[in-house]
């Protein structure tokens, strides 16, 4: 009788340590994920903080909406525009951009120095 509960207790930690080791490879398959994405979010915020500038190709409209002069619906039309477009050449190509069009020149000049396409 002892051998044999010896056997099922031997069996039962097995099992449990194999579910055990499955759900630290699962957590750590997520972990891998979120810190895969953390770092190409912090990749993108360091291009911006390096120069200082946000990126017209890069940046989110939430982004954009950063952006001292841009409103969320001229970000959001910034971003309709690139994905119709493409890539914006320059900076002076948000001329084209809903929104922009008849933008003064002094306003137009403010947001362009805030914004790179590099």
């Amino acid at each position: 009788m002892s051998f044999y509960r010896t056997l099922m207790a031997t069996v039962a930690a097995v099992g449990l340590a194999s579910l055990a080791f499955a759900a630290d490879a699962t957590t750590a398959a997520k972990q891998s994920t979120a810190n895969t994405t953390q770092s190409a979010d912090m990749q993108q915020a360091s291009d911006a903080d390096q120069t200082g500038k946000v990126n017209l190709n890069k940046a989110t409209a939430k982004e954009l909406a950063k952006v001292k002069g841009i409103t969320a619906n001229k970000a959001k039309a910034i971003v309709a525009y690139r994905k119709k477009n493409g890539d914006f050449k320059s900076v002076d190509d948000l001329k084209e951009v809903k929104g922009f069009k008849r933008m003064d020149e002094k306003t137009m000049k403010n947001i362009q120095d805030h914004l790179t396409v590099g």
